[in-house]
């Protein structure tokens, strides 16, 4: 029944204070608008940014040999550390914390296909390589396994750009290619990713075999790196100190050496990534709040003038025996009001332009995303403006005199 009465007194207000209120309505609902379509934007930025930086991989250590910076056992600092083809099995086994490793045979090689010619890098890589690098294959091929890699088969994985050059519209699954004069049957392509970072060229542009055929056909001796993939729940940095320890057992460094190894934590980088995402959006946060602080000036304004022309009507409430709590409790709920539907508003616009912009080539900028994260934080800051705003007139009056009310 007290509602209903709230309700039935919030919208005679709406009705005597037309043009405040539109106006009012209109800066709360723009403000909103704002607040939301920033946040749907540094979100849809976020996510695509973050899924491109995690076209190479997300929770993996690459790894080369460098110099010493430390005598060691009687050998001088300056010693180049070579890795080797096994290293990648002792530091799966040994190293607490990594899920699985490979080394990684880079070179530039001549390739030859039924469609023209081009000249690519080449990875002869371990056939868990293409899960911790992302190197995902299209329908109707696969990866190298690990028969391809026991048996020391020619087969070969294309990336997506080199399938296009070798063959441009044909299917190449079964087809034969030539890797510097070496014949290799095509077993896979790779999907089309975006990828931003990268170490030794785009994987579109280049083409994996086997760690085994890329010693036995085309003469490589030792990796030029290891990709190690580190547990979800393991800290990239203690993973490394393990692999300086037992790499230092194995190439006579000193495991306290950090310069013997030169290594890349992609992990640690996208963290970091993360954390100036989570600025950004802040920074877009306070500039939203800020917005809807110069629309909560318009409330108190309104809810002000509400109390100004109700003044002898509370008094008569308060000399009926009205407690200020229910007198400062009906302003504030009005004031809410007034703000909810200003900011429904904001936020319905809002979420039809992102819906539509879900449609349109906006390329590396991403399609915003108006996630839980940004209605939640849109509530709040609503909540938190309308209870602001009306706090000053709803103590006003409750705290009025009533026979000083009855008077104006």
């Amino acid at each position: 029944m007290q509602l209903r009465i709230v309700l039935a007194q919030f919208w005679r207000d709406l009705k005597a204070q037309r043009l405040r209120t539109a106006l009012t309505l209109f800066g709360l609902g723009w403000g909103t608008f704002c607040v939301v379509l920033l946040l749907s934007f540094g979100e849809g930025v976020r996510v695509r940014q973050m899924d491109t930086m995690r076209g190479m991989g997300s929770r993996i250590i690459l790894i080369w040999g460098s110099r010493t910076s430390i005598p060691y056992e009687g050998l001088p600092r300056g010693r180049y550390i070579r890795l080797r083809d096994g290293d990648a099995d002792v530091i799966s086994r040994l190293v607490p914390g990594v899920t699985q490793a490979s080394p990684e045979y880079n070179m530039q090689v001549n390739l030859k296909g039924p469609a023209g010619e081009s000249v690519a890098g080449l990875s002869g890589v371990r056939p868990g390589f293409g899960s911790m690098r992302r190197v995902e294959p299209q329908p109707g091929g696969r990866f190298l396994s690990e028969r391809d890699e026991a048996e020391r088969r020619r087969v070969a994985f294309l990336g997506h750009q080199v399938k296009v050059d070798l063959f441009g519209e044909m299917d190449p699954i079964g087809k034969t290619i030539e890797i510097s004069g070496v014949p290799f049957t095509v077993v896979g392509t790779a999907a089309q990713k975006r990828q931003d970072s990268n170490y030794n060229g785009r994987d579109d542009e280049k083409v994996f075999i086997t760690t085994t055929a890329a010693r036995a056909s085309l003469g490589q001796i030792d990796p030029d790196n290891l990709v190690v993939e580190v547990d979800p729940k393991a800290d990239g940095k203690e993973v490394m100190k393990g692999v300086l320890g037992v790499m230092g057992r194995i190439h006579r460094f000193d495991p306290t050496d950090s310069e013997a190894l030169m290594s890349w934590d992609v992990g640690e980088m996208l963290k970091m990534i993360g954390m100036i995402f989570i600025g950004f959006q802040a920074f877009l946060g306070i500039l939203g709040v800020l917005t809807l602080a110069v629309a909560g000036i318009g409330v108190a304004n309104v809810m002000s003038m509400v109390v100004e022309d109700r003044t002898p009507q509370i008094g008569i409430s308060m000399a009926l025996g009205a407690r200020r709590s229910w007198v400062l409790g009906q302003v504030l709920l009005e004031t809410l009001l007034i703000t909810i539907v200003g900011g429904g508003i904001g936020v319905a616009f809002a979420a039809g332009i992102v819906a539509a912009c879900q449609f349109l080539p906006l390329g590396d900028m991403g399609a915003p995303v108006f996630s839980m994260q940004t209605a939640i934080l849109t509530a709040a800051l609503i909540g938190a403006i309308g209870v602001i705003a009306g706090m000053g007139p709803a103590r006003r009056a409750a705290y009025l005199n009533p026979a000083e009310a009855l008077r104006t």
